[in-house]
């Protein structure tokens, strides 16, 4: 339908007045609207256009408009020579798809807005049509669930939905509104002195130079001033809006979302919700107090959580997420959580350049056609206890993983485990609990990342690699001193950071038996592989206090007898398709 407002209208075709290059096919005009001697119109019988939008009485003269913004595929991220990208990190570019539509509020909430719904407006100054300011996460999502509340008791909420804030991709989705350069009016920055703060040639520090493919689209440290030289920000909808219809999507105030900050994935993802834990909350857009390059459609942000002056939201009606997570009971005061996992497809083993790379990690695409649950942890003594009836372990410790198990001792667990549930009528149909295979095993353990550690971070040595410390307890952090004086080695599991799918403990601590028996990797792309039939050893993933860094990467494989046990070899269970 094109954009939703604009300066000029199109006319096609040419006229008897022009140059046949100018009566193509594909030949667009976009004159001032006139009456003028060789243009007139062609009529079409169409269907109505009915427009999704919606407009939200939040009191007698305040109003929320909020686009429909329908599903789809986009690149998320920048491309590597995108200028302004080099002062910011984690702009992987990565293949997202949005399978549900939303709505998205046409502008940054404003002081109006807010105060109608919470009955305050903690902005300092206060002026209706400004955008709402000094309010965290915390506050932003207080007003989206009470909006909520609200339309709910007026019986004008869709079945389905909820006021939430914006997921990162579904910000950028509906900033880029089909576009894949630095601003959403099709523009990049073409300097980079336009980008930001620079050094000449001399040395000399410079602040940024004004950027004119912004200035028509939001309001940034360039163009933000007053007249008594002060910093401010704007009424909303000044500036041009989106093909969409949204506005001051770069600029004006930085905008929360509702993901926790991390680094992207690499592959291509489906409704992704950001990581299940984290430090600091996106937020998105830039702001007067920036230059040009933080206003760009692919910049993130992650700071702490606080009130600023240049920080506001946007709001977003979108589906309700229904979390698959599952909590096992085990005992009165020991529960095992499960994290759902979707089926997907994934390059499984390590690039030839892998630091610490091994033969028998070729690459090869696998393809997982259903979805599964995988232990949010590794197994631990007192759930292994509460099914078993025993420890085994060597460490001794009610959050410490079980060690000391062999692969029958593992499946062993899963088998009771599984009776247990099938009587208790919790085990969903047609699964059972299991050990992963090892293509289950690496699929989650990436998480969509293809590199070394599921971080998205490569090691930089092989044997101690900082690297390590973020993500894993492993020889250097773990092993080494309190193997040496005799103390324990393995650690609570769940201290490390977890990847993006909620997953703990993926690297290191203990190693963990998988299902398969081991044998070479095809070299051809897999469906739903099992293993080989027959073997003698069976697959561990490796990765421990007892090892170097290069055996904690994702792609890292090992092997051992069946009834092998050792102080650092535990498991992680599966609820899998039978």
């Amino acid at each position: 339908m094109g954009p939703d407002t604009g300066i000029y209208r199109v006319n096609r075709g040419a006229s008897m007045a022009r140059e046949a290059y100018k009566c193509r096919s594909a030949r667009r005009n976009g004159p001032l609207d006139g009456r003028y001697v060789d243009a007139g119109f062609r009529v079409a019988l169409t269907p109505i256009r009915v427009s999704k939008d919606v407009t939200i009485p939040l009191s007698e003269d305040v109003n929320l408009d909020m686009i429909w913004i329908k599903p789809g595929t986009f690149i998320m991220g920048s491309p590597e020579d995108e200028i302004g990208r080099g002062l910011y990190y984690s702009e992987t570019q990565h293949q997202v798809t949005l399978t549900q539509g939303y709505w998205m509020g046409k502008f940054e909430v404003t002081q109006a807005q807010y105060e109608a719904v919470m009955g305050t407006n903690p902005s300092g100054s206060s002026r209706a049509d400004l955008p709402v300011v000094r309010v965290n996460w915390s506050d932003s999502m207080e007003f989206c669930a009470k909006l909520t509340a609200i339309e709910r008791e007026a019986g004008r909420l869709p079945e389905g939905y909820e006021y939430t804030l914006p997921t990162e991709a579904q910000w950028e989705y509906a900033c880029r509104a089909g576009t894949t350069t630095a601003f959403n009016n099709g523009t990049n920055i073409p300097t980079e002195e336009q980008a930001g703060e620079y050094y000449d040639d001399n040395g000399s520090w410079h602040q940024g130079e004004p950027c004119p493919n912004l200035d028509e689209l939001g309001w940034y440290s360039n163009n933000s001033r007053y007249s008594n030289g002060n910093l401010d920000i704007h009424p909303v909808g000044q500036k041009l809006p989106n093909a969409w219809g949204l506005y001051d999507m770069h600029g004006n105030v930085w905008e929360w979302c509702l993901d926790w900050f991390r680094s992207y994935p690499t592959a291509a993802v489906t409704d992704p919700n950001g990581p299940v834990t984290g430090s600091y909350r996106v937020n998105r857009g830039g702001s007067i107090a920036r230059y040009a390059d933080s206003c760009r459609s692919a910049t993130r942000n992650g700071p702490p959580d606080g009130r600023y002056s240049d920080a506001g939201f946007r709001v977003a009606l979108a589906p309700i997420r229904v979390s698959k997570d599952k909590t096992i009971p085990l005992s009165e005061d020991v529960n095992l959580d499960m994290i759902w996992i979707e089926p997907g497809t994934f390059m499984m083993g390590s690039p030839e350049d892998e630091l610490g790379r091994r033969d028998d990690e070729v690459q090869h695409q696998v393809t997982l056609t259903k979805g599964y649950w995988l232990g949010k942890y590794e197994v631990t003594q007192a759930q292994y206890e509460a099914v078993m009836g025993t420890n085994p372990s060597w460490y001794k410790g009610d959050d410490l993983p079980v060690e000391c198990v062999s692969w029958f001792d593992a499946k062993e667990f899963c088998s009771k485990l599984t009776a247990l549930e099938r009587e208790a009528g919790r085990l969903p149909e047609g699964y059972r609990y299991t050990l992963p295979t090892e293509a289950q095993w690496e699929y989650a353990c990436r998480a969509g990342t293809t590199t070394a550690l599921n971080s998205g971070n490569n090691l930089s040595k092989t044997d101690k690699s900082s690297e390590m410390n973020q993500v894993g307890w492993y020889w250097y952090n773990a092993g080494v001193e309190s193997y040496e004086k005799g103390l324990t080695c393995t650690r609570p599991v769940g201290q490390k950071m977890a990847n993006i799918w909620g997953l703990y403990d993926m690297h290191g601590n203990v190693a963990e038996w998988c299902s398969d028996f081991y044998e070479d990797y095809p070299a051809s792309a897999v469906v739903d592989p099992t293993g080989a039939d027959t073997g003698i050893d069976r697959v561990v993933r490796w990765g421990s206090w007892w090892h170097y860094a290069w055996v904690c990467r994702s792609a890292c494989r090992g092997y051992d007898a069946s009834d092998a046990k050792y102080t650092n070899l535990g498991f992680r269970v599966a609820l899998a398709p039978v």
